[in-house]
């Protein structure tokens, strides 16, 4: 016989056992597991309050159980195993050995005793199903002690080994006999595993009926989760969220959620509200250029912030003192803000994480930093030192924006380590160099799965379609050629066109493209069309247009600058999107005969317009041979067909910013879809913005690509500093990854030298040929295309003319005609007047060396080697090493040239940023970003990074540098003072270019403040700075 009856929470099943005349009842009561059901605020509160509960939320990952998985009982259950189990021969529950007796009742329970904390589960969640009894624990009630109890499930039995058996046992001894197995087992003193809950609860969602995966819907989600989700996303994903469904909007708006975060993104993006919220904070905090304190009240400003409930500050202090700037942030704020230090614990927290961020003097400092608050033991919610971080981010950035002399390293180095965190999921360099170079049907994607970062992922995953323009503006070493590869390794089913301007396309890039892939450039399919025409009838000229190929050798000044204004013409039509002759094509002036400029008049644009189409004519002219047709011809004369390139469905224009409006005019007149790549401050082929013009014309996508994986934080910060400074880039910034690379030290690897100009190349190439242990060279571009040839033969004719030189021959064309008239002399005037800037390089390097030249060459080309790989230095211009990536890249002194520092006013008299052409500019940010591990600045760089308050100082506890005697004196040539023995820090000189060789030393507070500005009160009270007088500027 048997019954069942129910309550809440268990059922209780009856049987009775006949034995003669003797009969037992036995009652058995099932607990089964339930769900735990969403905490309300009243509960969370309730619960945050407690002493369990607070201990059970600061420190999740303290454990009695050392050693042990801390995510025990978390994991599905395998529901299959166990159901071909007998229920009474499956494993005991974990906390089965919490038996507790009910004496008023005479019922034993399991499970451990209620607690405030059991409030958290849903009573009626605990209604046992007969579908899921395997489940269940049993637990035996009896009506007296000589009844034969059942088997309690995970009690010793017969069965098992245990000692004795249990047909016998009564009930009272039941708690000790499931003792003593613990014991035997050895898990006596040990923090038990929970019983997994079962599959249909696992995770947030959980699992319904037949599912083997969560069924539920991400609506689901409470928004306590959805915030803990939000707060790890960057700033632009916060507000692109906003429109995927009412809940996240909802979620997003809320003003109390990430206000730091979103307003610090609001504010660089110029929007004016929050420009004026900014500025009244500034304002009421008097953190303003004016106020010299402004430093130490944006310090107070930070320590005002308010802890969570759940913060213990003592544990948050622990934790800080693990980082290498704590002790020096502790003096610091002893003895400039004493109230702060003095004052509550909460305030004196955020004050000293303000003070070691803004001592901080690299990315690793800041990231040591939010490691130190990551820790379990910290209590510190995450989400509430990303929002301090950011609050100082936002007034950094505002301070800068308003011309506070603070160094720019600060606000980038904190913006650094903020982007990483939000963006942990990147790509090495050497992955994203070979991502394709296993030749087989997987694509890259596949092999290396969720390594992408968000910029790379969102453009792979974005469709193109017919008539699609998308324009994708990344800088330098964030894998725009990759990225374009692997774009088309993604769909197999289209047919791509990778094209480039003018430069063939690598072997070794040519290799990782999928079959579905054509690589060429504009000009290679120009030539299959058109070109070849021209080379067959022998009427194709190798090199560019010259004025001698327009009208042969001149007699006089006169049409020698008339021909140098018909191949300008020429020129300035092959790149234009014209389908005529006209006088926007003309010069606006020219080179007179006696030195200058002189403009041109309308009626001598009208005549030259009649002559310039009278040589295109002859150019077109197959039958005619007087002139010469050239590459950028044939090239235009494909643009004016209309070509057709409809056997493709995407066309795919790398290093678009080199782009003629020609070729970029062929591009966008297509059907198929466009994917354009380019960053505009490589830009080296100047055309005066026409070709953005014509891309925007067609209202593109626009995206950008942001982290470089070629460098690390020292690189990525210079680069982006000559963005910031000299370009006015604001909106986007630079950032690489976690290499170690470093602007000064040792050079790593294979040195590369980039030069400006030819003539500087080949300066460094004798002197290192000259030194007592020459290395090998490799010239970027090759030996033959260096014009060591024309360099002879310009020597030569400049020495024919004292007939020294008998028997030589010249063998460059046009050097051989002025060897007939003009002489060396004439070929000097041609070259200033028709602006060859390459021909006056090299003529400056004959009249440099003279006579040694053709020593110099022959060891030149000794040294050098036609593999990089077996050269120790890799010389180079900028021109040619554009592409190519180094160990290390030293800049040459050509390559830019400033005459001093930012505070040396009468040594920058006349000189201005805004004067320098953007193209010098772009030239330096290329020689920069070449490098992956070293930098070797010229000091002309140095002196640039002055410019954004960047002395490449840091601070040192100035107990440690003073000794025996007086106070050292200060580092800085021709300062006669000494530092101040009275103060906690010292700036001290970190290894720079900017102060020779010997680099390491302190300054006095006169030369700290004209280089630090407001930071100076950090270092000393304020009655010390002012009480220090005025040192000597640096000559």
């Amino acid at each position: 016989m048997g019954g069942v009856e129910t309550h809440t929470g268990c059922r209780t099943l009856y049987s009775v056992n006949q034995h003669g005349s003797n009969v037992t009842y036995v009652k058995m009561t099932q607990y089964r597991r339930g769900k735990r059901r969403r905490l309300a605020p009243s509960d969370c509160l309730s619960l945050s309050n407690s002493g369990a509960g607070a201990v059970s939320l600061t420190q999740p990952f303290i454990s009695l159980a050392a050693g042990r998985d801390t995510h025990r009982g978390l994991y599905p259950w395998n529901r299959k195993a166990a159901t071909q189990l007998d229920p009474l021969q499956r494993p005991a529950p974990r906390n089965a050995n919490r038996v507790s007796e009910n004496t008023a009742s005479g019922k034993a329970t399991a499970g451990r005793p209620h607690s405030e904390v059991d409030l958290a589960f849903d009573p009626g969640d605990f209604l046992a199903s007969d579908s899921s009894i395997e489940r269940d624990v049993f637990v035996l009630h009896s009506n007296s002690s000589g009844e034969r109890p059942v088997p309690l499930l995970g009690c010793p039995s017969k069965n098992n080994g245990v000692g004795g058996d249990t047909s016998t046992r009564s009930l009272e001894d039941v708690p000790a006999a499931f003792q003593q197995n613990q014991m035997r087992n050895g898990m006596i003193g040990v923090e038990l595993d929970v019983d997994p809950l079962p599959d249909s609860y696992f995770g947030l969602l959980g699992c319904r009926g037949s599912h083997s995966q969560p069924s539920g819907h991400i609506t689901q989600l409470p928004d306590e989760i959805l915030r803990a989700v939000f707060c790890h996303l960057p700033a632009v994903d916060l507000y692109r969220l906003r429109s995927v469904c009412q809940q996240w909007r909802r979620v997003l708006s809320d003003p109390m959620f990430a206000p730091w975060k979103k307003r610090y993104y609001r504010y660089r993006k110029g929007e004016g509200r929050a420009v004026m919220e900014m500025d009244t904070i500034l304002k009421e905090n008097n953190i303003t250029k004016d106020n010299e304190l402004c430093m130490l009240n944006l310090i107070r400003y930070v320590s005002s912030f308010q802890h969570g409930r759940s913060v213990n500050t003592d544990a948050v202090l622990n934790c800080l003192q693990h980082h290498s700037l704590f002790n020096q942030s502790k003096l610091c704020m002893s003895q400039t803000l004493p109230d702060i230090n003095h004052a509550a614990r909460a305030s004196s927290t955020w004050a000293l994480q303000a003070v070691i961020v803004l001592l901080s003097n690299s990315v690793q400092e800041i990231q040591r930093l939010i490691s130190c608050l990551g820790r379990p033991c910290s209590t510190l919610p995450g989400m509430e030192l990303v929002e301090v971080l950011y609050c100082l981010a936002t007034l950094l950035f505002a301070l800068r924006e308003k011309g506070t002399s603070i160094s720019n390293r600060i606000h980038y180095n904190l913006f650094y380590a903020l982007y990483l965190r939000e963006n942990p999921a990147t790509v090495s360099s050497k992955q994203l160099k070979h991502l394709c170079s296993l030749q087989d049907s997987n694509s890259w994607h596949l092999r290396n799965n969720g390594s992408l970062n968000p910029e790379l992922e969102r453009i792979l995953n974005l469709e193109i379609s017919p008539h699609h323009v998308i324009k994708i503006t990344g800088y330098a070493g964030t894998g725009k050629t990759s990225l374009l590869i692997e774009y088309a390794w993604h769909r197999p089913h289209l047919r791509f066109l990778y094209v480039r301007p003018t430069k063939p396309v690598p072997e070794d890039v040519g290799n990782l493209f999928p079959p579905n892939v054509d690589f060429t450039t504009m000009r290679t399919k120009a030539y299959q069309s058109i070109g070849h025409k021209y080379h067959q009838k022998k009427k194709l000229m190798i090199c560019g247009l010259k004025p001698f190929a327009v009208l042969g050798s001149p007699e006089g000044q006169g049409s020698l600058s008339r021909a140098n204004l018909i191949s300008r013409s020429l020129s300035a039509f092959f790149s234009s999107v014209d389908e005529a002759i006209s006088v926007a094509h003309i010069p606006g002036g020219h080179k007179s005969t006696c030195g200058g400029t002189r403009p041109m008049e309308h009626h001598e644009k009208l005549e030259l317009v009649e002559d310039v189409k009278r040589i295109w004519a002859k150019m077109v002219d197959l039958r005619e041979t007087s002139c010469l047709m050239t590459h950028d011809g044939y090239l235009k004369l494909w643009q004016l067909s209309k070509p057709n390139l409809s056997q493709f469905d995407v066309i795919l224009l790398d290093e678009a910013e080199d782009c003629s409006p020609v070729i970029m005019d062929i591009v966008l007149s297509q059907k198929c879809g466009k994917l354009l790549v380019g960053d505009p401050h490589q830009q080296i082929c100047s055309f005066k913005g026409a070709s953005e013009a014509l891309v925007e014309a067609h209202r593109p996508t626009l995206l950008s690509l942001t982290q470089s994986f070629r460098f690390g934080p020292e690189i990525a910060y210079v680069a982006a500093t000559i963005l910031d400074v000299c370009k006015r880039v604001k909106d986007k910034t630079l950032v690489g990854g976690n290499q170690d690379d470093k602007t000064s030290g040792r050079s790593v690897g294979q040195v590369a030298i980039l030069c400006r100009t030819t003539a500087a190349v080949f300066d460094e190439a004798v002197r290192i040929v000259t030194s007592d242990n020459p290395n090998k060279i490799y010239l970027i571009g090759g030996l033959a295309e260096f014009g060591m040839d024309t360099m002879l033969d310009i020597q030569t004719l400049m020495i024919t003319e004292t007939e020294q030189a008998a028997g030589i021959e010249i063998r460059d064309p046009l050097i051989r005609l002025f060897g007939r008239k003009g002489g060396f002399r004439g070929l000097r005037n041609y070259a200033v007047q028709v602006g060859d800037s390459e021909l006056e390089e090299r003529i400056a390097v004959v009249e440099k060396y003279g006579p040694e030249l053709p020593s110099l060459v022959e060891k030149i080309t000794n040294q050098c080697v036609d593999c990089t790989t077996f050269a120790n230095v890799i010389l180079g211009t900028v021109h040619k090493a554009k592409g190519s990536e180094f160990e290390t890249v030293q800049i040459a002194e050509d390559l830019i040239k400033l005459p001093g520092f930012r505070h040396n006013s009468h040594v920058l008299s006349g000189f201005r940023i805004d004067s320098v052409p953007d193209v010098n500019w772009n030239l330096l940010y290329i020689a920069v970003t070449r490098a992956k591990r070293r930098l070797v600045m010229s000091r002309s760089l140095g002196y640039l990074l002055s410019f954004a308050n960047e002395y490449f100082l840091k601070p040192v506890l100035t107990a440690n540098l003073l000794g025996k005697g007086l106070p050292p004196k200060c580092h800085v040539s021709g300062c006669l003072n000494r530092i101040a023995s009275e103060a906690v820090l010292t700036m001290k000189v970190a290894s720079s270019p900017q102060y020779g060789p010997n680099v390491d030393g302190p300054l006095c507070y006169a030369c700290t403040k004209l280089r630090t500005g407001p930071l100076i009160h950090l270092l000393a009270s304020p009655p010390l700075v002012r009480t220090v007088g005025r040192g000597r500027d640096p000559p």
